[in-house]
Formats: C-alpha cells, sequence, structure tokens
C-alpha cells in the first residue's frame, strides 16, 4: 500500500493542496499492473513526507503480519493516523484480511535447526548509540562516501563489541555477528585489508575536532570547577636502572685506582 496525491482546490483555504488517496497495486489476468484504491484520505496538510512513508509502511506490516524486530519512538501523529486509517479499511471491507489466529500454529522449539545464528544484541546496543550520536551524517561532512560510511559503522561496532585484530574481526563479522545487517554493509566485501584502509580515510582532523567541548560542554566544565581532559596517547617510556653501589664494587674501584 502507497499514497497517491493529485492537486485540489481545498475548500477551507482556497489553495492547491494535496489530495491523497491510499491504493494497493496488483496483476490482474493479463499480467498487467492495476491499481486499486483502498482509502480516499483527502488533504493531509500536517503530514511530512517521511511521515507520509512510515504511515503507509506500518499498514503495509499490519495488513501482512509483519512485525519489525526494533521497536523505534512512535509518532503521536502518525500512530493517530495509523490506527484511524486501519479502522476506515477494516470497516469497508476492501481488502481481505486474514486473523493473525488462523496464521499461528504450534511448534515444537526443539526441533527447530539454526543453520546459520548470528549474534545482535551488543551489536544493537552499538549501533544505536551510533546513531544517536550521529556519526554517518558527521563522516559523509567530511568526505567519506556513503559505503565508507557503513565501512567505519561496521569497524566501530564491531571493535566495540568484539575489540581484536583486523583479521579476527573479520573472521568474526563474517561467522558470528550481524552487524552488517544493521549497517547495511555487504559482509562479502569485509576483509582485513578494507578494515585497515578505514581507518585511514580522509577526515580525521574533523573528526578529531568534534570531540572537543563544545559551549554547553564548557558551562559545565565551568560549574563543575574542571578542566576539560583530552584524550592523548602518551608514549610508555622505560627508564633504565643504575646498579646500586655495593662493597664489592668499590673494593674494585680501589683495586684497579
Amino acid at each position: 500500500m502507497y499514497f497517491k496525491f493529485s492537486l485540489r482546490k481545498h475548500p477551507q483555504t482556497g489553495k492547491l493542496s494535496g489530495y491523497y488517496r491510499l491504493v494497493e497495486s496488483y496483476r490482474n489476468s493479463d499480467n498487467r499492473v492495476c491499481h486499486h484504491t483502498i482509502l480516499n484520505v483527502g488533504f493531509m496538510e500536517d503530514v511530512t513526507p517521511e511521515q507520509l512513508n512510515v504511515i503507509q509502511k506500518q499498514l503495509t506490516q499490519r495488513y501482512e503480519h509483519k512485525q519489525t524486530f526494533f521497536q523505534a519512538e512512535e509518532d503521536p501523529i502518525v500512530k493517530q493516523y495509523v490506527e484511524e486509517f486501519w479502522q476506515r479499511i477494516v470497516g469497508s471491507k476492501k481488502l481481505d484480511l486474514v486473523s493473525s489466529e488462523k496464521l499461528s500454529r504450534m511448534v515444537n522449539m526443539d526441533t527447530l535447526q539454526h543453520s546459520n545464528a548470528r549474534e545482535i544484541g551488543a551489536e544493537n546496543i552499538a549501533y544505536q548509540t551510533w546513531e544517536k550520536l550521529q556519526l554517518t551524517p558527521l563522516l559523509l561532512s567530511v568526505g567519506f562516501t556513503p559505503e565508507q560510511a557503513k565501512l567505519a559503522a561496521t569497524q566501530v561496532v564491531s571493535r566495540a563489541v568484539y575489540p581484536a585484530s583486523e583479521l579476527k574481526t573479520t573472521r568474526w563479522i563474517k561467522e558470528n555477528s550481524a552487524v552488517c545487517e544493521l549497517t547495511g554493509y555487504d559482509p562479502d566485501k569485509v576483509t582485513k585489508d578494507w578494515l585497515y584502509e578505514s581507518a585511514l580515510l580522509p577526515g580525521k582532523g574533523c573528526i578529531e575536532k568534534c570531540t572537543l567541548p563544545n559551549d554547553n560542554l564548557r558551562q559545565i566544565y565551568n560549574i563543575l570547577q574542571t578542566k576539560h581532559q583530552p584524550f592523548t596517547k602518551r608514549k610508555s617510556v622505560v627508564h633504565k636502572r643504575e646498579p646500586e653501589k655495593t662493597e664489592t664494587t668499590e673494593k674494585q674501584r680501589l683495586l684497579t685506582g
């Protein structure tokens, strides 16, 4: 299901505005693509294009009895429209709705076998942190391509969950983890050389500047009367130990002198 719109004169404002219809595409007996109008929605001036996409996606998932694995924060406007449109669809009886109870059946859990089981728990937490920090737009703004940004996200999430060498990280991504399903990067392209080259991509200086405290953080530092401690890499220095003076070495010095 998706929305189609046509420009019409709004009766209240007198201006041209989008008049939306919820339609469904299908193929007839002649294998020709046709469209079937499910609902005449009307004017939706309080909805953004992104919200329209979410509404039609959630309606389609509800019709196909699909549930999303990761539940995002619900938009109250989107939720209101989804519930309203779904009740109208059920009342109009223009779709063949099948109860989810008829689709369910008993399954013996002991007989299930997984041929390609993957881990996704810790990876999801790390990737959600990556999204909250909006690191992908940051990488794109400093010259990364979308493919390079996905590879960088894959490497950062992998190192956060499983800190190891490039070779071990590559094996872990291909054999154990579902991090590529989160980031959208092709797991067949992951090699130790690609992971090594992604750490040398351009934009390192711009990224380091973003780690500096902003004005809000400086105000917090001033209130707490603390100073910003930057993350610096220090060289490890091992001081040579001087030999201790003993009675034997003192006698040897006197004899040789």
